[in-house]
């Protein structure tokens, strides 16, 4: 789950944000489950935390 790797990372969710050109807000909301990332930016979070796709949507 996104939450749990950030925090295993120690990559703050602003982080995230800005490298993916998002609100800290819509990551907030992928962090929590509360809305998925688009195909899209799930394979740049996969490639920017370096974790399989699976592992962030699981």
């Amino acid at each position: 789950m996104l939450k749990d790797i950030l925090a295993a990372k120690g990559i703050k969710q602003v982080y995230v944000a800005q490298k993916l050109g998002v609100s800290v807000v819509t990551v907030s909301n992928w962090a929590k489950g509360k809305t998925a990332p688009n195909e899209k930016n799930l394979k740049r979070l996969s490639e920017l935390l370096q974790v399989p796709v699976k592992d962030i949507v699981h």
